[in-house]
């Protein structure tokens, strides 16, 4: 056979497959790289729990023996001057496939078998199926006891199930250069995923200085999903390789491969380096930047799983990080959309690229950066979002890297389209969805959700029929958010209750009669096009959900407010009072005939939202929090605030006790502000005092969570909608009305002239009058009582004020027990926050918060009051 460059011999696939040291008949087939066999199908429900850390040993020692199998061939090269090699697509100089790469495969692959049967592998070559591995051979047993993470506990003596672990094999990556005989750019690559997400990783050096004279070394590296750093080391000798670019004296460098991809060009002028060099193997590139070697690699359109999830492993344990160009992370799931090609590109950045970035950039801004090109959208994304140039946002920067489905494939216009006819229109209809645009500047990205507006073009014929133009796409991922995943360990209960209630919110949204009953009484709630609930009760940091829904949208009028104006808090209070009067005993019974359990709206409600609302009530918080209040106020909150309590509190105000007055009635308060059980009935929900009162509550109606539309027709000039109901659940209107006055009001709304003084004492009970108005209104209105003087004799003004005073005391424990704790309160740091959107206004307004220790302290004298006279009266009789 004729000799190609480089030594190469040129041999048919069938001669091929008989060269080297395979034993057994070995498939090798022309396809292309996204048709990758799994090689070792997973083992569902095995029961067998294995330690990360064995696995990732294992792994280290299977790379070094594919190194020996690589070394091995280059070797006989060496001696002979040829190289058996064939092209998986001829067109294509990176797809060569030479014996390395299947000696290097087999040599992985079965002793990975043997020594885990279980344990699901994707190969990047092809597998032979009728190889049979002997699990009992010792000689395919691999070590575990060659990585030492010992500095790091949890890390140690982290498990999980097999089968939701998968191991990527790259036996040779970077087979071009091994063809060119660059050979320090040749790795062995054996990643760990679990869940989808790159978690342990080798990447085998055989040839460390570019030569055989250096012994094989193994890099390998450790970090829990959302961690940002983990444990690595090398087994062998550290190679000694100079940084890259070196005439860069300061600055970022980035290293690329040499295609002429248009897109790759344009992801690097993105970038905008100080320093630019060209390496060739997707671990060889990444691996540079776990090594300070340089600051940013980026890869081209054809890189695939198993080149990416040993080497994204070993990136985040040195505090890296790797996601798609438009910061998504990869999904290192063979079975994901899109199969095992990472076709958005991939951004790797080390752990200190802000510090040198002349512009201070992280990896975040690198790949908003890229959101920002419109010819890297137009290239790499348009085949999903369709046509939408003409929608308003469609120009400016996306957040392509939240408009993903949870399996992490870009959101596609059909689908989108399809959801939001068949929710409007029924099965049939002709209406086609030609494109969305999800502009950044509409996008949140929280603590434990993210969420965008989509921007949609829609045929002729759906335009003119009135769809709509925007839709609020909202997801939550936990397990890929580091705040979720500290919170996971730190406080257990609190993330176990936020997962469920993600699935309350999508739940809720999706219960028609609930729906029809709130349109019906004049509550604006956004429809739910569609909910992808995935809860995971078992580990529910694994939970996910996405919602598709409703938008208030700008160009219709809506917006929401930092805080709520004296009109506007009314407005709430009033879509407030409306939603409770709709829920209550008596509005059940007036839909029923008298017979409230079988009311259908109240049985949805039952069956989709808690058995006891809001966030802060004391079943889901911390016990502690009703012991350290003292504490709390005494060490923290009395130093931070104490010259404001001076200079802005009256005199009267006994702030220096607060703390230990509160603490004495936190658990009565919380007591008589949600008596309605969460885990178990109390007893409380069909007898005693709060039976009648017992409804359906917001849970958390702060300020960000309402929206406003100007509207003269209505009383205060203004409609609401609300948002956001993941704490919805049973409980006492009054909580709501007491959470809008003590989070959402303005202070002018609560009596504050423009100088920080109260001129006007009577705001806030003026505000409550308002909601108890409204509520007698709405009770009389749906039936439940026969007039406006009924109603106001069966359900009184003074048991509201007597539920809204405890409500108070109770929301004061969480704010002062909890958060001014975690967002460590003072002056200083409420004035930072005063632009916040979605801060409570005693996180972010120092006179809200005056306000509300002014009430707490008010509260409790008059408790402390009618507790002394009612003691008082039992001594006299």
């Amino acid at each position: 056979s004729p000799m190609s460059a480089y030594g190469v011999l040129k041999t048919s696939t069938r001669a091929f497959s008989r060269l080297g040291r395979i034993n057994s008949p070995h498939r090798v087939r022309f396809h292309r790289r996204n048709a990758m066999p799994t090689v070792g199908a997973i083992v569902a429900g095995t029961g067998e729990t294995v330690r990360l850390l064995d696995i990732l040993s294992t792994c280290v020692d299977a790379a070094q023996k594919g190194c020996e199998e690589i070394r091995a061939v280059q070797a006989r090269r060496a001696s002979s001057g040829q190289l058996a090699s064939t092209m998986k697509d001829i067109d294509d100089p990176r797809s060569a496939l030479t014996e390395a790469d299947l000696n290097a495969q087999k040599a992985v692959v079965d002793r990975i078998r043997a020594t885990w049967p279980n344990l699901r592998i994707v190969g990047e070559e092809d597998e032979d199926e009728t190889n049979e591995v002997d699990v009992s051979d010792p000689e395919l047993q691999l070590r575990r006891d060659l990585c030492d993470v010992s500095s790091s506990p949890s890390l140690a003596g982290w498990s999980e199930p097999v089968e939701v672990l998968t191991v990527f094999v790259d036996p040779v990556d970077g087979t071009r250069e091994f063809v060119e005989e660059r050979l320090d750019a040749v790795q062995c690559l054996v990643g760990v995923a679990c869940r989808g997400r790159a978690v342990a990783g080798a990447i085998g050096l055989p040839f460390p200085g570019g030569t055989l004279s250096e012994p094989t070394s193994v890099v390998w590296g450790i970090a829990a999903p959302g961690a940002t750093s983990g444990v690595t080391g090398i087994v062998g000798e550290a190679p000694k390789r100079p940084r890259l670019s070196p005439e860069t004296k300061g600055g970022v460098v980035c290293i690329t491969g040499d295609s002429n991809n248009a897109s790759l060009t344009a992801a690097k002028r993105a970038v905008d380096a100080a320093g630019n060099a060209m390496i060739g193997g997707a671990g060889n590139k990444i691996l540079a930047v776990a090594e300070g070697r340089a600051e940013v690699a980026l890869m081209h359109f054809g890189t695939s799983l198993w080149d990416t999830c040993a080497p994204e492993a070993v990136l985040r344990a040195a505090g890296g990080k790797v996601t798609d160009l438009f910061g998504a992370p990869l999904v290192h799931d063979p079975s994901r959309p899109g199969g095992l090609i990472n076709d958005l590109g991939v951004l790797a950045t080390g752990h200190d690229i802000a510090s040198i970035d002349a512009k201070g950039r992280d990896h975040a801004a690198m790949a908003a950066a890229m959101r920002s090109d419109e010819g890297l959208r137009e290239a790499l994304l348009k085949r999903f979002t369709g046509e939408a140039s003409n929608t308003p946002g469609a120009n400016e920067a996306q957040a392509t890297d939240i408009a993903r489905s949870l399996e992490g494939a870009p959101l596609e216009a059909s689908w989108v389209g399809e959801r939001i006819a068949e929710t409007l229109c029924g099965g049939q209809n002709d209406f086609t969805l030609k494109g969305y645009a999800a502009p950044e500047t509409s996008a949140i990205r929280g603590l434990m959700s993210d969420a965008c507006r989509l921007e949609l073009v829609w045929d002729g014929e759906g335009s003119a029929s009135g769809m709509p133009s925007t839709v609020f796409y909202k997801k939550v991922n936990l397990g890929d958010l580091e705040y979720a995943r500290t919170k996971s360990v730190t406080q257990p209960m609190k993330i176990a209750r936020d997962v469920k209630s993600a699935g309350v919110e999508a739940a809720f949204l999706a219960c028609e009669p609930v729906a029809s009953a709130l349109a019906a009484a004049g509550v604006k709630v956004p429809r739910c096009f569609n909910a992808d609930l995935r809860p995971r009760e078992d580990d529910p940091i694994e939970s996910s959900f996405a919602l598709l829904l409703e938008d208030f949208a700008p160009h219709q009028g809506w917006r929401s407010e930092r805080l709520l104006s004296r009109s506007q808090a009314r407005a709430a209070l009033t879509a407030l009072a409306r939603l409770h009067a709709t829920f209550m005993p008596a509005a059940a019974a007036a839909r029923t005939d008298g017979k409230p359990n079988e009311d259908v709206l109240l049985a949805g409600a039952t069956a989709a939202i808690w058995p006891s609302g809001a966030y802060w009530q004391p079943d889901m918080q911390p016990a502690s929090q009703m012991t350290e209040l003292a504490q709390i106020w005494r060490d923290i909150h009395l130093p931070n605030f104490e010259k404001a309590f001076a200079a802005e509190l009256p005199k009267d105000v006994e702030y220096a006790s607060l703390g230990d007055r509160l603490q004495k009635v936190a658990v009565s308060v919380g007591g008589e502000s949600h008596p309605f059980g969460l885990d178990a009935p109390s007893g409380g929900e069909s007898e005693g005092w709060a039976a009648r009162w017992r409804t359906v509550i917001h849970g958390d109606a702060k300020s960000a969570n309402i929206f406003l539309r100007e509207n003269p027709d209505e009383k205060d000039g203004w409609e609401v909608g609300l948002i956001d109901f993941q704490w919805m659940g049973f409980g006492l209107g009054a909580v709501d009305a007491a959470h809008v006055l003590c989070a959402s009001c303005d202070p002018e709304a609560l009596g504050y002239d423009e100088t920080g003084k109260i001129v006007d004492e009577r705001a806030g009970s003026a505000l409550l009058d308002h909601y108890y108005s409204e509520l007698i209104t709405a009770l009389t209105t749906n039936g439940a009582a026969a007039s406006v003087e009924e109603a106001a004799a069966t359900w009184t003004r003074e048991e509201v004020q007597n539920q809204y005073e405890a409500a108070v005391l109770d929301m004061c424990r969480v704010v002062f027990g909890y958060q001014w704790v975690r967002v460590k309160a003072s002056p200083e740091t409420l004035a930072a926050n005063f632009d916040s959107m979605n801060r409570n206004s005693y996180n972010k307004s120092l006179p809200n918060a005056m306000w509300l220790v002014r009430e707490c302290d008010a509260l409790l004298k008059k408790r402390a009051n009618a507790q002394t006279s009612r003691s008082h009266r039992s001594s006299t009789h």
